[in-house]
């Protein structure tokens, strides 16, 4: 989920905290839970740090080993020990088990949108995603607000546990009808060896990408009705260059963090690009989310972008600086 969105459920899950008597006796340890749930709510997404590295090692490590099961305990302890000095005397451990429900909140909720974490760390490097909600839900968040707006008329603890208890059933509704509606186009699409479902903001509404052997087929389902949009070939122009193009580190490192990268080839006259282009995000036919590596027509040089592009503007400007930066190894990124 983004940043506004856990930032909401940290401050409902210190709401939620008051049903604990020794916190909703203790002002000073209420203070410091609600400060360790907002903090611990937004911790695994404290590898924000890999951007200092560049955008591929943002992109490789984001929601990686610090949404794993292991370093869940650590951020619940470290958040925790950070929290507790500004409010001595009071519980340690009801501030830890609080906070620690938060961390555990932050991963349990990325695991419903399209991007999923690697929560299996280090013993596997699997991709979990249940393709749920869309990663800002504004029903998560009218039901947190709701909740907030209750507070003066009813006591805190009850009213947002109630509140929570509605997320739980509006979460398995929409896991549920994701489940049947993936198991149903596999029924029609028998020869699919592939299916993604990405959730609209809208309830029982999904793009679909549908891979068979020889293409990839988009479109919208809604309403046990599908639309297929567009199609896109399997069919790879010059295999050797996208091989090879994976050994590059920028591609290398936006590869790792999806499985619905597909490569493209253009060759021009100044050499030739390689698109991998995730396949999860687009808008009508464009993709924004992709890595462009330029080769020079004498394979001599290779510059590399990775990142959003948001217009046609900035794709042909990218182009003309891949194509036209001096000879270099080096990637961009964006």
């Amino acid at each position: 989920m983004d940043t506004f969105s856990h930032i909401f459920i940290g401050l409902g899950l210190g709401a939620l905290a008051q049903i604990d008597p020794a916190v909703s006796e203790n002002i000073p340890l209420t203070q410091a839970v609600v400060l360790g749930t907002v903090i611990g709510s937004n911790a695994p997404d404290f590898d924000f740090i890999y951007r200092f590295k560049g955008k591929g090692s943002y992109l490789r490590y984001h929601r990686g080993i610090s949404h794993s099961l292991p370093a869940l305990p650590i951020w619940g302890i470290v958040v925790s020990s950070l929290v507790y000095p500004f409010f001595p005397g009071t519980s340690y451990l009801h501030l830890f088990l609080w906070t620690f429900l938060a961390v555990m909140g932050h991963v349990f909720f990325d695991l419903f949108n399209v991007h999923g974490t690697q929560i299996l760390l280090p013993f596997s490097r699997k991709w979990i995603a249940f393709d749920s909600i869309p990663l800002m839900d504004p029903y998560i968040l009218m039901l947190h607000i709701l909740g907030f707006s209750l507070l003066p008329f009813f006591k805190t603890g009850l009213t947002f546990l109630i509140i929570y208890i509605f997320i739980f059933f509006y979460l398995t509704i929409r896991t549920l009808s994701t489940v049947l509606t993936k198991r149903h186009l596999q029924n029609h699409f028998w020869s699919a060896e592939r299916i993604k479902l990405i959730p609209h903001m809208a309830l029982f509404k999904w793009d679909i990408i549908i891979e068979t052997r020889e293409d990839f087929l988009f479109g919208v389902y809604s309403e046990d009705s599908l639309s297929i949009e567009h199609t896109l070939s399997k069919k790879i122009d010059f295999p050797a260059l996208v091989s090879d193009s994976k050994n590059d580190q920028s591609v290398s490192d936006f590869l790792s963090c999806t499985n619905y990268a597909y490569p493209f080839v253009s060759k021009r006259k100044s050499g030739y690009f390689v698109y991998w282009k995730d396949l999860r995000f687009r808008t009508k036919k464009f993709f924004p989310y992709l890595a462009i590596l330029f080769i020079s027509s004498d394979f001599k040089s290779k510059n590399c972008y990775i990142g959003k592009v948001t217009s046609l503007k900035q794709y042909k400007k990218v182009l003309r600086n891949l194509k036209n930066t001096p000879t270099s190894t080096k990637s961009k990124k964006g």
